[in-house]
């Protein structure tokens, strides 16, 4: 019998063909759907561009429409921003400069002075109440025995009345008003006030809820307590003590540049320069609890 012979199938070496075709049909297509993406609206585009630039500048949106169709400049076009306003400083008022308003609070603190200095004209007399211009403004001191007892916060009769003639001068001005308890250096410990700080404290508070009560603005009022750590006389003799013992009503000045809620302190004058008859005179009687 003959044998039939097998031939061998030839390789095909040009397979490589069609998935070169598949690739570059696919990155045709690629190309074409980035190209359609890459057709832009140019109407639209200017729309948007101006509608940004409104919303972010506050500026107007522009009144003639956009016209499609015209050349598009798609480079950044400079924006007019509106200018930032310059921050002003206030105006600070320098003492003895003549500045703007110098002269109407010198004439309202000297008006103050004349007025509080006929009302009390009688406890000036007494030694009782001192008046005096200082560089923060116009200080009242009024000796402790006018205002309370010994060791005491607790307004007295003869303190309700005096309060009522100073908080009617204070209702007519307008600048911040201090009241600052001061006491000697002798210790107290008592069950309501366990330290010169918290007598004082409490001695400044009552005279400012006085003025309160006579119509004085609470905004305009700030009460503070410095115990025995401001004396204006020696507290070694009974003479100083009583000296230092005392309220300070301060009318503060706006010449002097300071705020009332820093509690500025009073600068207190030499004892030597008190006469020597209103010092006398403000001497209290003796008092077995220390105030």
């Amino acid at each position: 019998m003959a044998r039939k012979k097998t031939h061998e199938e030839h390789e095909n070496h040009e397979r490589w063909l069609v998935s070169y075709a598949d690739f570059i049909t696919l990155l045709f297509a690629f190309f074409v759907v980035m190209y359609s993406l890459s057709s832009l609206n140019e109407g639209k585009y200017k729309v948007l561009s101006q509608t940004m630039v409104a919303a972010f500048t506050g500026q107007p949106t522009t009144p003639n429409p956009v016209q499609v169709g015209q050349p598009f400049n798609s480079m950044p076009s400079a924006i007019d921003l509106p200018p930032i306003p310059k921050q002003q400083k206030p105006e600070i008022i320098q003492p003895g400069r003549g500045g703007p308003g110098v002269k109407e609070v010198q004439k309202t603190l000297e008006g103050v002075d004349k007025q509080i200095q006929t009302l009390l004209a009688s406890a000036i007399r007494k030694g009782d109440v001192r008046v005096r211009m200082t560089p923060l403004g116009l200080v009242i001191d009024i000796h402790d025995t006018v205002l309370f007892a010994s060791g005491q916060a607790e307004l007295s009769a003869q303190a309700q009345e005096l309060l009522n003639q100073i908080a009617g001068v204070l209702q007519g001005v307008a600048y911040p008003i201090q009241v600052n308890g001061f006491t000697d250096d002798r210790p107290i410990n008592t069950p309501r006030f366990g330290s010169n700080w918290a007598l004082s404290s409490a001695r400044a508070v009552s005279v400012v809820e006085m003025f309160i009560a006579q119509g004085v603005k609470p905004d305009q009022l700030v009460a503070a307590g410095y115990g025995q750590y401001h004396p204006v006389a020696s507290n070694g003799t009974a003479k100083g003590r009583a000296a230092n013992r005392r309220v300070s009503v301060v009318i503060v000045s706006p010449l002097s540049n300071a705020n009332v809620n820093e509690t500025p302190i009073v600068p207190a004058e030499a004892p030597a320069a008190q006469p020597d008859a209103a010092a006398a005179a403000v001497t209290p009687p003796s008092h077995g609890t220390p105030s």
